[in-house]
């Protein structure tokens, strides 16, 4: 179970680090659903502050997402309970 949830976490991981590394590229980041009208999307160049804001928490999420997965992988750590 360590294996799957060690992968699993990793890719998502380095799926939101590689979000943040296309967003500085084209200065969009979208920042999950808004309802009826769509996704909700960051443009830096109009949102300079919620674009940042936003990039930090995906950097930061990305970041712990994959060390917590490697750790997990390489068995310094317990897996997450399935309860």
């Amino acid at each position: 179970m360590a294996i799957l949830q060690g992968a699993l976490l990793l890719i998502f991981g380095i799926g939101l680090l590689l979000m943040d590394y296309h967003a500085l590229a084209t200065g969009l980041l979208p920042c999950g659903p808004n309802g009826i009208r769509g996704r909700l999307e960051l443009r830096k160049d109009t949102q300079p502050l919620a674009f940042w804001l936003i990039f930090g928490v995906y950097m930061v999420g990305g970041l712990a997402l994959t060390i917590y997965a490697a750790l997990l992988l390489f068995g310094r750590v317990d897996p997450l309970p399935l309860r």
